[in-house]
């Protein structure tokens, strides 16, 4: 009867204490209550206080009830989630008030002690299982990528409510993925030490080049705004209280996956399959997504508002087309059949899901092309050797390259081509269907309508029969006059029909001489500067920004590799090059994959031919031979793919290769800063 007594007394103490704190926290600073007169200020926190403190009072029994069926450790760890959840909370207000800084942290303290007992028998399964370091160990992982997402989406997400419910979705697919993935990651790393080591310093490599994006950012904060992926500061006190709240809760949902047939049911999806399988490069993906987002904020800024600044590119003309009702082409080309009906609709889908903001959506939707590119030349390689290693070393090599870190950032069309291409070979590798074939060929097709020779000349090399060659032509043309048509209906006049003749005029202007410096350049374009960046030529006076170029035919000027480093580095590529011909040479007959080899460098030649005489700034279409010509290495050295020599080879290639490529967004950065 006494120790009943003194737990109601204790109950009755606890509800009045946090019934008060409740109310003043509430009362006096979110409803202005230093406004009221004293006897109205009076009842305005004992009436509030009162209520709160009987709904406590009757609350208390029903979670003490949860709480006493759980161990002391767990009862305690429960509580130091909620305590320090509380104490980030209360830690702006620590300049404040003392009474309401110790109000908001009891009454926070409560709440959140409150909102996760439900999850306390989860946390005693996690905690008996010995499993508890596991899920420390995934959301610290998880916290600090919801820190940039958070970061990002606060651009367009900036009230607390909405900050707390993407945190809570955040940390309930990432948090719960980390701790499945660390069990992973950690048997991978007990098993294969070496290739563990290789993936983690790929990434690292990763974050190294974001940390110099971000460092070189400082010469010109105006194009390179670290806000974009940081988290306010205001909310960074909800971010990190929801997700210390939270952890309870994720107990909760692994313990509901581990023992429900959720799990069971799941693994038998294509989609757990398909994640299953391609894990590594999705993470790789992922990584490289952030590279290209961040680089894009920089080379579309709004202030950038003329073309022709990198690379002859028409950025200004792709981000009007895309971001705004303004759609039609300056320069009215008709080598664009249906492009604006292939990209409009995911940069306004993406739109939708960041409150309209059509430029970013335009950076979200060119950084995932970029992304896709890189997880396309892994799923390749690895479908091809079997090594997800090797695989993820040549998809670097790829992501690091100079035509993919600016194409698969800037607002253009080239870097979907890419992505169409490496689809429509990996398509061609899987031996997919007809059908398949015909969409993945679309998007090209739709694009830019020359490069469906490359379709059309891999499609022949894997399947050397005229009838189907003829087939297949002929029902992407076809299809591609109704996308035409309909791409027309949509966007009036966006651009010229492909099938009137006169479309093909604007193309004149893109048509020059063949001489030394043009061959020379070719010869740079397709096998030096697609990769390894060298010094850009700075030329002023066309325009009101300085223009980068890696070739000026107006001043026959071509860019050089000045530096000992971009020396060594197009040299170590060089290299590489030639270890690859001569192992593909001396592994001919044992390779399987000679057709897919014919089929690149076939596509390789097209464009030689074709930009003999077309194009001014070669460079500005390498997008459509550097997948090739990697993919090809790729192949050429599958031989040498489990050697580890040969691994820790071109991950020395691809640190260098980013540490070169790095240095010339330094000079776009120095070059773009006000003096």
């Amino acid at each position: 009867m006494t120790n009943r007594f003194q737990q109601n007394i204790r109950n009755i103490l606890s509800s009045i204490v946090i019934g008060a704190a409740a109310a003043y926290a509430l009362i006096f600073y979110y409803f202005n209550g230093a406004n009221y007169a004293s006897t109205d200020r009076l009842f305005l926190f004992f009436v509030p206080a009162v209520s709160a403190a009987i709904c406590t009072y009757y609350l208390i029994p029903l979670f003490e009830k949860t709480l006493l069926q759980t161990s002391a450790l767990t009862r305690s760890t429960l509580f130091g989630f909620a305590l320090l959840a509380a104490f980030i909370i209360a830690i702006p207000t620590f300049t404040t008030s003392n009474l309401y800084s110790a109000s908001l942290f009891i009454s926070m303290l409560a709440v959140f002690m409150a909102g996760s007992t439900p999850a306390a028998l989860a946390l005693q399964e996690i905690i008996d299982t010995k499993n508890l370091s596991r899920l420390l160990a995934g959301w610290v992982f998880s916290t600090i990528h919801i820190y940039f997402v958070t970061g990002f989406l606060d651009n367009f997400y900036g009230n607390p409510i909405e900050i707390s419910v993407i945190t809570l979705l955040a940390q309930l697919t990432l948090g719960t993925g980390m701790y499945f993935l660390i069990h992973r990651l950690a048997d991978f790393a007990k098993r294969n030490k070496f290739d563990f080591l290789i993936l983690l310093a790929l990434f690292m490599t990763v974050f190294i080049f974001l940390f110099r994006l971000f460092q070189y950012g400082t010469e010109a904060p105006e194009f390179l705004i670290p806000q974009y992926f940081l988290l306010e500061k205001s909310l960074l006190t909800v971010v990190g209280a929801v997700s210390v709240f939270f952890i309870p809760w994720q107990a909760w949902v692994i313990s509901k996956l581990e023992s429900s047939r959720f799990r069971e049911v799941f693994k038998s999806t294509k989609l757990y399959t398909f994640l299953n399988d391609n894990m590594a490069g999705i993470a790789l993906a992922l990584a490289f997504f952030a590279v290209y987002l961040v680089i894009a904020t920089v080379l579309n800024h709004p202030r950038l508002d003329v073309d022709d600044i990198f690379f002859d590119a028409d950025g200004l003309n792709w981000r009007l087309r895309l971001t705004t009702d303004n759609w039609q082409d300056f320069y009215w080309r008709s080598v664009h059949p249906f492009v604006l009906l292939i990209l409009k609709p995911p940069v306004d889908l993406v739109a939708m899901l960041l409150k309209g903001d059509k430029l970013f959506g335009a950076y979200v939707v060119v950084a995932l092309g970029g992304a896709a590119c890189v997880f396309l030349a892994w799923k390749f390689i690895k479908r091809v050797t079997g090594n997800s290693v090797y695989a993820a070393l040549i998809a670097s090599i790829l992501g690091f390259s100079t035509s993919q870190l600016v194409f698969g950032s800037l607002i253009e069309s080239y870097i979907f081509l890419a992505a169409s291409l490496l689809l429509f070979f990996l398509f061609l590798l899987e031996e997919r269907p007809f059908s398949m074939l015909v969409l993945a060929s679309l998007p090209v097709i739709g694009i830019t309508h020359s490069n469906f020779v490359q379709n059309t000349l891999a499609f022949f090399t894997m399947k050397p029969d005229l009838k189907a060659l003829f087939r297949y032509v002929a029902v992407v043309l076809v299809l591609l006059v109704q996308l035409s048509l309909v791409s027309n209906l949509f966007f009036p006049d966006a651009q010229p029909f492909f099938f009137v003749p006169s479309g093909l005029l604007a193309e004149e202007q893109n048509i020059f001489p063949l001489n030394t410096l043009r061959t020379e350049a070719l010869s740079r374009a397709f096998l030096f500067n697609n990769v390894v960046a060298p010094t850009p030529i700075l030329y002023s006076g066309d325009i009101p920004f300085t223009q980068f170029r890696f070739f000026k035919p107006e001043i026959n000027e071509l860019s050089k590799y000045d530096t000992p480093l971009q020396t060594f580095t197009a040299w170590f590529w060089l290299g590489l090059m030639g270890l690859g011909a001569i192992v593909f040479a001396l592994r001919f007959r044992g390779y399987k994959t000679n057709r897919l080899s014919l089929a690149l460098l076939g596509c390789i030649l097209l464009n030689v031919v074709l930009h003999l005489r077309y194009g001014k700034e070669l460079f500005l279409y390498s997008q459509n031979w550097t997948y090739a010509i990697i993919l090809l290495l790729g192949l050429a050295l599958q031989g040498l793919s489990k050697h580890r020599w040969m691994q820790i080879t071109l991950m020395v290639f691809v640190f260098i290769l980013m540490y070169n490529n790095s240095w010339l967004f330094d000079t776009f950065f120095y070059v773009l800063s006000p003096e």
